[in-house]
């Protein structure tokens, strides 16, 4: 039996928690997610960057954020500080937002919407606002009672519906194919990359 990996994550939000948490189990690596630490946004994890490499020298840490308005990962990570880093810390960027990786998955999305395939992007990543694409395609599809828990009400200062995150979260716990995904969300493939090898030598 491979020796145990123990790590913490790091991400924006619930629904970004989770998918770290599925493509992390889906490695197929002996990793144990000792922490999870949720920041409330992306401020609050570019503030810390600092903070996170210290730490993972005490237990190695994988932080997620998203790209958002960015001009690509290789500029934000640069802007943050970032670069350079040790072997115990992995930083990811989701392009342009972790919704692009579920929407990677085109069969479970379209089946979970109630929408037809054929509307959801083949290419995700390439979306201005991943966010705005998956409302909207809920917003259009058959599943009515979803689309009273995902979209916000008209003239809502909502930008989501109320139940956004924990119906999200659900899919991705128990429907998102994580392969599928990645064969459409080059993001998604390197960050699974990178996590095959992440602390080899210790496993």
């Amino acid at each position: 039996m491979l020796d145990q990996l123990s790590i913490a994550l790091v991400a924006e939000d619930a629904l970004s928690m989770a998918v770290m948490e599925r493509v992390v189990k889906s490695s197929g690596r002996p990793f144990v997610i000792s922490r999870r630490f949720i920041e409330r946004g992306f401020g609050n994890i570019k503030r810390s960057v600092t903070k996170y490499r210290q730490a993972s020298h005490v237990i190695p840490h994988i932080v997620l954020t998203d790209l958002d308005g960015g001009a690509c990962p290789v500029a934000l990570r640069a802007e943050w500080g970032a670069t350079d880093l040790p072997d115990f810390m992995l930083f990811r960027v989701a392009v342009r937002e972790t919704e692009s990786w579920l929407l990677g998955d085109r069969d479970g999305f379209a089946d979970f919407a109630s929408v037809a395939k054929v509307k959801i992007s083949v290419e995700p990543e390439q979306l201005p606002d991943p966010k705005e694409a998956l409302i909207d395609l809920v917003r259009r599809g058959r599943n009515k009672r979803l689309a009273a828990e995902l979209v916000p009400s008209p003239g809502s200062a909502a930008s989501i519906g109320p139940l956004y995150n924990e119906k999200l979260i659900s899919f991705v716990e128990q429907r998102w194919d994580v392969e599928a995904a990645a064969a459409a969300c080059p993001s998604l493939h390197r960050m699974r990359q990178r996590l095959a090898s992440f602390l080899q030598t210790a496993g």
